[in-house]
């Protein structure tokens, strides 16, 4: 893997709880491999680091190519997707939103240890997974749920878009953008990420004995 690309603003009722304004292309931004982690197993858990920041979740759909490219057509960019998973892009809320107040890129808002989570990969030849419901449950509440057909730009549209600016690799990751329900998450938490019938736990901070 040669780097984590992440989307923003790819579903219209995350952006307005945000207050953002609608955009023609989603926004792009970029995550090194150093701060992934994975379950390795659906139905096993992970713990998670917390930073002391004010710490939300993003619970994403995230794909994994099995080939990469420079300026890719359509077709490629589907033949390029071969396996998904469901996600948290973790994101520093406070910091993020004094960066993009000032105009600053949005890094140190969305880089830190665990900032990346995945679950274990499921292998596809098409876009069927759209169509399953995935969700986050954190201490027994439903924090957020939708299926992939509602974003704005679908994966295809999104390898194509970021094959444009510079060369995806084989192995690369990609979140692509989180539905409404975004919130803080507090130390002790459990949370539970899930994609149609699969799922794994997430133990934020130090989990309760």
């Amino acid at each position: 893997m040669d780097k984590i690309v992440c989307f923003g603003k790819n579903y219209a009722d995350h952006m307005l709880e945000l207050g953002d304004k609608p955009v023609e292309k989603p926004v792009i931004f970029l995550k090194p491999p150093s701060v992934l982690r994975q379950c390795e197993q659906w139905g096993g858990a992970i713990d998670l680091k917390l930073s002391d920041q004010e710490t939300h979740y993003e619970t994403e759909i995230v794909l994994k190519l099995k080939s990469g490219g420079y300026c890719l057509a359509k077709e490629a960019a589907m033949a390029a997707i071969g396996a998904y998973s469901i996600g948290l892009d973790m994101t520093l809320r406070e910091v993020q939103a004094t960066l993009k107040k000032a105009g600053h890129p949005w890094t140190i808002g969305k880089v830190f240890p665990d900032a990346a989570v995945i679950g274990p990969w499921i292998e596809t030849s098409n876009l069927e997974f759209l169509q399953e419901t995935f969700s986050l449950t954190l201490d027994g509440v439903c924090r957020q749920e939708s299926t992939g057909t509602q974003m704005l730009f679908n994966p295809v549209e999104l390898v194509v878009y970021a094959s444009h600016f510079f060369p995806l690799c084989a192995g690369d990751i990609l979140f692509t953008g989180t539905p409404a329900g975004v919130g803080k998450v507090h130390d002790h938490a459990k949370g539970v990420v899930q994609i149609g019938a699969r799922h794994y736990m997430v133990y934020f901070g130090t989990p309760e004995t």
